[in-house]
């Protein structure tokens, strides 16, 4: 029979397995960001046409509040008025905390011109 010949398998230091177990990470890291852009874009657009419809509903909401007639005693109408006044702000307000920001251009700066004697 021929003798079998043992194989030894390197061991592989704690140091050199983290180094191998972060790299792998960081690899699999990097995939999921690249494969959850789309996603998270897609989040934001949807976030930005929600906070644009709901501006949109409460600006409509406001504008029918202000073209409630109000009929009744004159006591009563000023009270009537000052409580429309009053929930017509708080649906502006309302409207401009769900409004989505707007990106804003930024302002280029003047050049000036030199002064020819």
């Amino acid at each position: 029979m021929a003798a079998k010949k043992k194989t030894t398998r390197k061991r592989r230091s704690r140091p050199d397995l983290l180094k191998d177990i972060d790299k792998e990470l960081k690899s699999l890291t990097k995939s999921i960001d690249k494969r959850l852009a789309p996603l998270r874009k897609e989040i934001e657009k949807a976030e930005r046409r929600a906070g644009t419809e709901g501006a949109r509903l409460l600006r409509e909401a406001r504008k029918r509040l202000n073209q409630v007639e109000i009929k009744g005693h004159s006591e009563v109408n000023k009270f009537i008025r000052s409580r429309r006044r009053d929930l017509s702000k708080a649906l502006t307000d309302l409207e401009h905390s769900v409004r989505p920001a707007r990106k804003t251009a930024k302002k280029k700066k003047a050049k000036t011109k030199k002064a020819t004697a």
